[in-house]
């Protein structure tokens, strides 16, 4: 018997039982277009939960960047007085790292905390010192982006507002406003330590409250000028340089283009990855959920295919022992079953690919809002990404049930015989 015989059989086959076959079809493919969903949604959320961590941070009010400059001794030596390996004339650093390929901008910042205080209350608090203008150029990035939506990234207008009322003016978190009862143009007092460990006191005027991404940063949020901030502490040097690159997937390729240039020596330039560690925990727990949902669908789908196996088996009996009578071997009627999953499992593949175009173009379209992720206080638009990447994959995959499960039909076959099957009802 030729291949194309079989072949011609196993077709034959599964238009005798239409019904159940189209049945069949619609499972598998629901279970095809349910893990190209997924994986879709989990690219997006991937994606937006990276950029997020680039442009918005998540242990701070500001950005990681996609790089972060910093001096080599910071790594191994601990610093006797405060900024002794920071970055000292940052300016050059600054023109020189913007002049190099891939390198969209590059933005001073100064870390430091202390005391705020109203005259009545007080709150610790961990600031940095900004570049507004500099600064403003994570809202440009972000707005580059296709998938996300402007509301997650601090206005622009608040950078310009900051960079007006200079010297003197604060952007606070809201949940330290409310414990300040500070709105817009009062008056509160930055108190900190020196580099020589001597305390110091600024007046300043609040210019804007913002609401974080997180509610905890919201308590101890605190960002003003550059300037300022080397008044309070007495220096002239920053903590770090933030590199902001014209694409994130070109993060490797620009810290190790950087780090072998002779003029950087000094320096290490740190991925925003390594500095990530809410992004790796998430990203973690991510991959548990939509790995377990994964296996879940997989079950329904071999579960679905191998019950349409069994039972075309069942009632295909006296025909199998017929076929055994005239002399076809088990091996070739065990092929026609693994070609009809075989069949099944490229007709799920196709019906699954297009409801999953349709499923994720009804959500483009419609632009639902989902709530918050816990912790955070922003809404997000759901995308369903093309995640085209794993179509191979997860069709290969239900290709492999679909045809497999016919294994569970030959167990059968093997113990059917001649006589028995003549002889079944």
């Amino acid at each position: 018997m030729t291949i194309f015989k079989l072949l011609k059989l196993s077709l034959r086959n599964l238009r005798r039982n239409s019904r159940r076959s189209l049945i069949t079809v619609l499972v598998c493919s629901a279970g095809f277009a349910a893990l190209s969903i997924f994986a879709g949604y989990m690219e997006f959320t991937f994606y937006g939960l990276r950029e997020a961590t680039i442009c918005k941070g998540f242990n701070s009010g500001s950005g990681l960047g996609h790089l972060q400059v910093i001096r080599k001794e910071s790594l191994s030596n601990s610093e006797t007085y405060l900024f002794e390996y920071g970055l000292g004339d940052y300016e050059r650093l600054q023109k020189e790292l913007e002049k190099q390929k891939y390198v969209y901008k590059a933005i001073p910042r100064i870390e430091f905390g202390g005391i705020v205080s109203n005259g009545e209350k007080s709150v610790s608090f961990l600031g940095e010192g900004i570049d507004p203008i500099k600064e403003s150029g994570f809202v440009e990035y972000w707005n580059s982006l296709q998938y996300m939506v402007k509301e997650m990234i601090i206005s622009d207008s608040l950078y310009v507002n900051l960079q007006q009322k200079m010297p003197f003016s604060v952007i606070i978190g809201d949940g330290m406003a409310k414990v300040l009862n500070a709105k817009k143009g009062a008056s509160l007092m930055l108190i900190s330590t020196t580099v020589d460990g001597a305390v110091n006191v600024v007046d300043v005027i609040v210019s804007d409250v913002v609401k974080t991404n997180l509610k905890a940063v919201d308590e101890h949020f605190l960002v003003t000028h550059l300037d300022l901030v080397q008044e309070l502490l007495q220096t002239d040097k920053v903590s770090k340089m933030i590199l902001l690159l014209d694409d994130t997937d070109r993060t490797a390729q620009a810290g190790e283009m950087l780090s072998n240039m002779k003029i950087f020596d000094s320096y290490v330039f740190m991925p925003w990855n390594k500095l990530a560690v809410h992004y790796k925990g998430v990203s973690d727990i991510y991959d548990v959920i939509f790995g377990f949902t994964g296996l879940v669908v997989i079950f329904i789908v071999f579960l679905s295919s191998a019950n349409t196996m069994l039972m075309a088996t069942m009632e295909r009996v006296k025909e199998i022992g017929t076929m055994k009578a005239i002399g076809i071997k088990d091996s070739f009627i065990s092929i026609i079953f693994l070609f009809e999953g075989f069949f099944l499992g490229l007709m799920s593949i196709l019906v699954g690919f297009l409801i999953k175009e349709l499923f994720s173009f009804l959500v483009i379209i419609m632009r639902i809002k989902m709530p918050p992720p816990p912790g955070m206080t922003v809404n997000y638009i759901v995308q369903i990404f093309p995640a085209y990447s794993y179509m191979p994959l997860i069709g290969g995959l239900i290709l492999a049930i679909t045809t497999l499960s016919a294994l569970v039909a030959l167990t059968r076959i093997k113990k059917i015989t001649i006589v028995d099957s003549l002889a079944y009802v």
